[in-house]
């Protein structure tokens, strides 16, 4: 039975109408988004011809940015690493040319997803024919051997190289350049040398490559007759004042060169000489002084004829116990203080000859009262040295009860008896005590 060419088209129209409801439904819900990508993506330069080089631009690769449009389910899942951008370089000869950029996207993102524009559509690239010269190498000595030696002539394990790279630069190559340093060399040696190309002006040329790219070079290095090097050997006389000792000696230069017109006088030396004595006996700080040698006859230094010296002199540490009454420093005006216990006991370590030379007013024991009123507190003491390089190991009682009231302070003349005891056993350094008050304890008293 035939269907009437009225009712077909009737189906049709239907249909279509269907479809248009349906696409514009799922339009709605998941609506076409246009997006230019944040940053810009790379262009990779492919099928570069072997016989030339790229040499625009410099970095081999290209930047643009891109706009992307897709349905917005499909930005979700989207990443840039599914974007490949690529310039073609097939067929393409020596000179300047503006290359387009073609767009790559994976499977997946290429059946939803629409290039919209590219900013730049091209990529510029200039590009040479690769040119290879074979280029002597030039030795450049620089600096001299420590005085006293001579050098041998160098030796290179090669004489020339072969230069590659694009023509402008290849033909801007005057030399290739080996650079050995002898300054204050005193022995032979092998180093490793890398190769430089430069033009007439002697500045690096970039952009080629040398091949190989290093030489070996060996110089013989020896010392002119009638020198030779030998040790100093300081000589002292005398020992510092009790109380004091030596902790270092050092001579510069450790190694000097002599030399003599008799060969035979600088052999017979015994590998040393002596400085001049340097006199130690009154010496109780540090000695920063330049000494002669005592040299032989006939026989001179090449350089200077004497050494810097330096002694390091420390004073030898012991310790002693002292007692002090405590004093009252900012105490407020119409206040009077009264501590307990009103003495402390200080162990106090430094160089044997302050401890020996130590006075009562020398140390001092006080209690920093600044803003205090009336009122019971516990509070550290501070120890005060007016010599310098002392210090407290240890300050017993460590905290001190101190009573403040009103009332004018009592008169009374402080009787400050020592009780030291010098010891010249030395003893390992520690770190003062932290000095700091602390929170008042009890009730004040009105």
């Amino acid at each position: 039975m035939r269907v009437p060419s009225s009712h077909l088209s009737t189906l049709l129209l239907s249909l279509l109408l269907s479809l248009l409801v349906w696409f514009i439904a799922v339009r709605a819900d998941n609506p076409f988004e246009e997006r230019v990508l944040p940053d810009s993506l790379p262009v990779a330069i492919i099928n570069l011809s072997p016989d030339l080089i790229l040499t625009a631009p410099a970095s081999g690769t290209a930047q643009t940015h891109l706009t992307l449009r897709a349905p917005r389910n499909t930005w979700e899942a989207f990443t840039a690493d599914r974007v490949r951008l690529t310039a073609d370089l097939s067929g393409l000869g020596p000179g300047q040319w503006d290359v387009p950029i073609q767009v790559q996207l994976d499977r997946v993102l290429s059946a939803a997803m629409h290039v919209v524009r590219l900013t730049p559509e091209t990529v510029r690239v200039t590009l040479e024919e690769r040119k290879t010269r074979e280029i002597p190498v030039s030795l450049i000595v620089q600096g001299m051997p420590a005085s006293g030696y001579e050098a041998g002539s160098p030796i290179l394990n090669i004489r020339s190289v072969l230069v590659s790279g694009p023509t402008s630069a290849v033909d801007r190559v005057s030399e290739v350049q080996a650079r050995l340093s002898l300054e204050n060399a005193r022995s032979s040696f092998s180093q490793m040398a890398a190769l430089i190309a430069v033009d007439i002006a002697g500045v690096p040329v970039p952009a080629v490559d040398v091949e190989p790219d290093s030489a070996i070079i060996e110089v013989a290095i020896r010392q002119r007759l009638g020198t030779r090097d030998v040790a100093v050997k300081l000589v002292t006389s005398g020992q510092p004042p009790p109380g004091y000792r030596v902790t270092n000696l050092s001579v510069s230069p450790p190694i000097i060169t002599v030399s003599s017109a008799d060969p035979q006088q600088v052999l017979a030396l015994p590998g040393f000489v002596e400085t001049q004595p340097l006199d130690l006996s009154e010496a109780s700080s540090n000695i920063i002084r330049r000494v002669a040698l005592n040299l032989p006859e006939g026989v001179t230094t090449i350089g200077e004829p004497s050494v810097l010296v330096q002694v390091s002199i420390a004073a030898i540490e012991g310790s002693t116990r002292v007692q002090r009454r405590v004093e009252a420093r900012n105490l407020g005006v119409g206040l009077n203080a009264r501590f307990s216990p009103d003495t402390v006991d200080v162990l106090i370590a430094g160089p044997l000859p302050l401890l020996d030379r130590l006075r009562d007013g020398d140390v001092l024991i006080a209690i920093d009262l600044n803003g205090l009123g009336p009122g019971t507190y516990s509070l550290t003491p501070t120890v005060v040295f007016l010599a310098d390089q002392l210090r407290a190991e240890s300050v017993l009682p460590a905290s001190i009860e101190v009573i403040i009231e009103r009332g004018p302070a009592p008169t009374r003349t402080p009787t400050l008896t020592p009780t030291a005891t010098p010891s010249r056993t030395p003893t390992r350094t520690l770190s003062p005590p932290t000095v700091t008050p602390t929170t008042p304890t009890g009730t004040p008293t009105p």
